[in-house]
Order: C-alpha cells, then structure tokens, then sequence
C-alpha cells in the first residue's frame, strides 16, 4: 500500500471513489469521515500526492479566478515544461 492509501486514525470511508481523467492527469474523489468532520479527500495516484480538504477549503475554490488556477499550474510544471523537484514527495 503507498502512502496515500493509507488512512489516518479516525479516518472511515465514507463512500465509493469517483474518478475523473483526461490525457493529463487522473484524480480519486472520496468523502471520508475524520474526527474533525467530513473532508473531500482527493487523490492522484499518478503522483502519489493526497489532501484532505473541508468545506470552507472546497467553498474557497470558488471565489478563484481561471488565472490563479494558471498559477497553480505554473507553481507545479515549470515554465520549460519540467516538474518542480522540490515539490514531489
């Protein structure tokens, strides 16, 4: 099992997965049940990268712009197209 299947304690699965793909990345959605609450956990398997996300974290998505997505982008895939190293695990 990798590290982002792992689970925290008091984590319990709270439902089935759901998985969106393109030609560039895929996720796993899954709503989990921690001892602060519900959290969206989103996983990409690819890259053995996951984050527990609440509702205000979820809701703070929506009041970005398409341009501070850019940046996101940017933060992690460098301008020449080469991943940051000092941002993988």
């Amino acid at each position: 099992m990798t590290a982002y299947e792992d689970r925290a304690a008091g984590e319990a699965d709270s439902g089935a997965p759901i998985h969106i793909s393109n030609e560039f990345a895929t996720i796993r959605l899954r709503k989990v049940r921690t001892r602060n609450g519900e959290r969206l956990e989103v996983v990409a398997p690819r890259r053995g990268l996951r984050i527990l996300l609440d509702a205000v974290e979820l809701e703070s998505l929506t009041w970005q712009t398409p341009e501070a997505f850019s940046g996101f982008l940017r933060a992690s895939i460098g301008r020449d197209g080469h991943e940051d190293e000092s941002r993988m695990p």
